[in-house]
């Protein structure tokens, strides 16, 4: 016996623009994934930057000790692990919302928000870091 239930007639033109969606979605989450590890690189790579400058440069008074440098370094690295845990959610969220079957768009401007405002913090701080190495 079959089942007598009609199925709801599939639009081309919706799936396709599900399919855009689902890849810029990818391209997205990419992006997040590429800018992410580059911080958590810059944060491992940080503290030996810091030791190197000290060598090269024996006679210039820093007020960064080993350990602020060791610090500044795990922030960008827990800066880049936050940020690439705000990129999956969201990341979920674009991909919830493209498999419901009425297609309705979740919003995520509080995410967005966090992640402007994480920026800049990172953008301060490191202004200052450098600021203060040099």
């Amino acid at each position: 016996m079959t089942d007598s239930t009609p199925q709801k007639p599939i639009n081309t033109t919706n799936e396709l623009a599900k399919e855009r969606n689902r890849a810029a979605a990818e391209r997205t989450i990419n992006a997040w994934l590429g800018i992410c590890l580059s911080l958590i690189g810059f944060g491992v790579a940080f503290d030996q930057i810091f030791l190197s400058l000290r060598q090269r440069f024996p006679e210039t008074s820093s007020t960064i000790t080993r350990e602020a440098a060791t610090l500044i370094g795990m922030g960008f690295v827990e800066i880049g692990l936050v940020l690439l845990g705000v990129g999956l959610v969201q990341h979920r969220l674009a991909i919830k919302s493209i498999e419901h079957p009425n297609y309705v768009m979740l919003s995520t401007r509080k995410l967005n928000r966090i992640v402007v405002i994480g920026i800049v913090i990172l953008g301060i701080a490191g202004f200052f870091a450098t600021l203060f190495l040099i």
